[in-house]
């Protein structure tokens, strides 16, 4: 249930329907042990209003996230030998595949039929206009882009940057753009959805999921997100986790990509021990924003403190502090939904390779493991900002959410045919973890990722105009004579699986996610590499889809 016009129109929601509200526009208030999400356009002026109201626990702004096939399909996955020995095929009839992302290049022949009609049934722009508080929803049919794709009229277009016409490829895609359909994506009869989010704010993927599944109506669906942030409390209660969690169900599938983070330095994690401080120090990598999140555990009595590169320490008080080493705001509260202690830190203007601090000070110790993570807006300043990180808990928000899919990256294939030929990495071996990949659990213990699939050199399709296809740093990762380009990343594991779902709701349209979650466990490959058990880079192991596919009522 969405509202765009803020409080009044909460409180006649809930006068009418009760105190719960769900996120998946329907009126069942179920109690099924997650918080209910209301998307409300709340101008600052009226925020204090909401201390009143009896059904607002917590009140979150939105926040930004980040965008985290030929081998894919082969011996790595055994997906095309499987597809071959079923018969009459998988192809993703009758589900639909929404993917929210920064959108899909609706012009792409992997998005048409043969008659070059198009198979999206609906194209999203949601977008903030000129700075303003509140998004604009410009919303597209099927017979919109048709008129479109033959010039009888005029949509946006469908993705400036390219990430999401790629991971719908590979999630979706026809393959038509190439001759045999060498590309073609995992799911390629399967219905398609886009949002195009700009900027791509987590209100946009909650709405983006609510809307998939309303308009996939009596058919199954799967969502798929190659996107995710650092930030958050890593355990399943942000407003986008739980809107995950209430969403998904039967034919309700939602998967995320589980983060680039696994070689990079944006978690720390300490134990607080009575009489001695815990000193946090992390590096500003970033002039402009940067971030730090710190989880306390509830029941701990601690005092903390922000200490700039000169030892200057400030308590936080949610006030804006200037110092001469850059400026600051420091929130510290009591989380109303975990009932865990919080210290959000922005810090703007700093300098390059200074070193702030986080300061912990315990007076009273009943739990102790704090953890921290940090990010700036870019995500190319945020590999290194902790000086002594932590390894694990690196899976990004919402790939922590317990019931979406979480996926990692595996390596399918070690090189790939560029504009200058056939291109070769040396370093990587296939079947192991791609080194970027995230590595879990989460701060709550839920064992992410689920399962690894290919996302090491995915080749997909191109999105016409787009910074890949514009910027000189991606002209020699394009095919010499298709338009596809090859990237990597979690961003490309995910639409494979989400792809893969699609064929097993296909034939069973009411799996549920921990039906899937098992179907994994008892099916995904393990060796000496991923070790016989969960592995916090591994998951449950890596996908094997012809054990996958061939799964029938506990026997394979």
């Amino acid at each position: 249930m969405t509202h765009s016009d803020g409080i009044g129109a909460a409180d006649a929601w809930i006068r009418e329907h009760g105190d719960r509200v769900p996120s998946d526009g329907t009126n069942d208030a179920t109690n099924d042990g997650a918080f209910a999400v209301l998307l409300g356009l709340v101008p600052p002026s009226a925020l204090a209003e909401l201390d009143d109201k009896p059904w607002a626990v917590r009140v979150e702004a939105p926040r930004i996230l980040h965008t985290k096939m030929d081998k894919a399909r082969g011996a790595a996955t055994g997906l095309d030998d499987a597809l071959a020995r079923i018969p009459g095929g998988l192809t993703g009839d009758g589900v639909l595949v929404a993917v929210v992302d920064t959108g899909v290049d609706w012009s792409h022949p992997d998005f048409c039929h043969d008659n070059e009609s198009s198979r999206i049934e609906k194209f999203v722009y949601a977008h903030r206009l000129n700075g303003a508080t509140s998004t604009t929803y410009e919303i597209y049919s099927q017979n919109d882009i048709n008129g479109a794709l033959t010039g009888s009229n005029k949509i946006p277009e469908g993705d400036l940057k390219g990430h999401g016409t790629h991971c719908a490829s590979i999630a979706a895609g026809n393959g038509r753009g190439a001759a045999g359909c060498q590309y073609r994506g995992v799911a390629p009869n399967a219905a398609i959805m886009a949002v195009r989010s700009e900027p791509l704010y987590d209100d946009h993927t909650m709405r983006g999921i609510a809307d998939a599944f309303n308009l996939a109506a009596g058919r199954p669906a799967v969502v798929s997100l190659s996107l995710g942030t650092n930030l958050g409390s890593h355990d399943g209660t942000s407003a986008l986790e739980l809107a995950i969690m209430r969403q998904s169900g039967p034919g309700r599938i939602v998967v995320v990509s589980a983060g680039n983070e696994g070689e990079d330095a944006i978690h720390s994690q300490g134990q607080l021990v009575e009489g001695q401080d815990l000193v946090i120090p992390f590096r500003i990598s970033d002039t402009n924003l940067e971030y730090v999140d710190v989880w306390i555990p509830r029941g701990d009595d601690v005092d903390i403190f922000v200490e700039t590169p000169r030892g200057i320490s400030h308590q936080p008080t949610g006030d804006i502090v200037t110092t001469a080493d850059g400026a600051f705001r420091a929130d510290f509260i009591e989380n109303p939904i975990n009932r865990d202690q919080n210290l959000f830190v922005q810090l703007a203007g700093g300098r390059i390779d200074d070193v702030w601090s986080i300061r912990i000070r315990p007076l009273t110790v009943m739990h102790g493991e704090v953890h921290a993570w940090a990010e700036t807006a870019n995500p190319y300043t945020s590999r290194h900002i902790f000086r002594r990180p932590s390894p694990g808990y690196s899976v990004g928000t919402p790939a922590t959410s317990e019931r979406c899919i979480a996926v990692g990256s595996s390596i399918s294939k070690t090189g790939y045919l560029g504009r200058l030929g056939n291109v070769n990495s040396a370093g990587l071996t296939v079947g192991h973890m791609s080194g970027f990949s995230s590595v879990g659990p989460t701060r709550a213990g839920i064992l992410k990722p689920d399962i690894a699939a290919p996302g090491q050199f995915i080749t997909a399709a191109l999105a016409d105009g787009s910074e890949m296809a514009m910027r000189p740093d991606y002209a020699e990762l394009i095919h010499p004579t298709a338009p596809y380009i090859t990237i990597q990343g979690t961003s490309m594991a995910a639409p494979f699986i989400a792809g893969l779902i699609a064929l097993m709701l296909q034939r069973e349209p009411k799996l549920t996610p921990e039906e899937i979650r098992h179907r994994f466990r008892v099916t995904s490959r393990r060796d000496q590499v991923t070790g016989p058990v969960w592995n916090p880079r591994f998951g449950l192991g890596k996908i094997d889809a012809a054990a996958l596919l061939n799964y029938r009522g506990g026997h394979l």
